[in-house]
């Protein structure tokens, strides 16, 4: 009769306790960088956000339809960087990226009034306005679009 060798069952068990707690690590380096990046995005969204909706206010607070202008009112805490307009006339929607006032500038600094012309879809039929303003991230960031703050201004 012969014997069949093979490792004893301590060399085993130390084998896969080692095994197993090698995977374990691969695992928690993978799910720690994950996490750290879920966390970082979590935190930016936020922020973007809350300076969305604490920070800026602002208001449509005329529109003349014959002189094709409409009058933004920045009450916020914040700088606004460009407006972009929706034009609501006949059951179209017109959307203009970055209306520029008398100066040819496009933003609205903070606590400033500021009418921004030749809003050429602007007619006689048109209906409703909408603002949609967007602020300066910081730097190293892309601005941010605060589209969760839209204004309307309801034409008679």
């Amino acid at each position: 009769m012969k014997y069949k060798k093979g490792i004893s069952p301590l060399i085993a068990t130390v084998l896969l306790i080692g095994f197993a707690v090698a995977l374990a690590a691969v695992v928690m380096t993978w799910g720690l960088d994950f996490i750290q990046n879920t966390a970082a995005n979590t935190e930016k969204q936020t922020k973007n956000t809350l300076i969305c909706a604490s920070d800026l206010t602002f208001a449509i607070s005329d529109v003349d339809k014959m002189g094709k202008t409409i009058t933004v009112d920045n009450r916020g805490q914040v700088n606004i960087k460009s407006v972009i307009f929706r034009v609501y006339t006949d059951g179209a929607v017109t959307t203009l990226d970055s209306s520029v006032d008398a100066l040819g500038e496009t933003g609205v600094n903070k606590f400033e009034v500021k009418q921004f012309i030749n809003i050429d879809p602007l007619s006689s039929t048109s209906t409703k306005v909408e603002a949609i303003a967007t602020v300066s991230g910081d730097s190293g960031e892309g601005d941010i679009v605060c589209q969760q703050n839209i204004q309307s201004y309801i034409l008679e």
